[in-house]
């Protein structure tokens, strides 16, 4: 998979097919809530062993029942890549 910058037509149109997340800057990002903080840690733990059979690392945050997911693409210049829609694809499969 390429992890050349994306266009901001590209990234749009990944993101008609990912509900939840969106553009930020130069990462994309989407947040979940849980039904309380353990939830929340359990679904951190699964989101890091997708990231780790991967091998591209989403920025993980938890407020109490709430986990914050954010990825870029540090080899493509901190931008967002095909990687990145693609593990955003895959987390949406595990956590919706």
């Amino acid at each position: 998979m390429s992890d050349q910058p994306l266009t901001e037509a590209e990234i749009e149109l990944a993101l008609s097919e990912l509900p939840g997340w969106s553009h930020v800057g130069n990462h994309l990002e989407a947040t979940w809530t849980f039904d309380g903080h353990l939830h929340a840690l359990a679904a951190a733990t699964a989101v890091g062993l997708l990231n780790e059979r991967r091998n591209h690392h989403a920025d993980l945050a938890i407020n109490y029942d709430k986990l914050r997911v954010t990825t870029t693409t540090h080899s493509a210049g901190h931008q967002v890549s095909a990687k990145d829609t693609d593990l955003a694809r895959a987390i949406s499969d595990l956590l919706d």
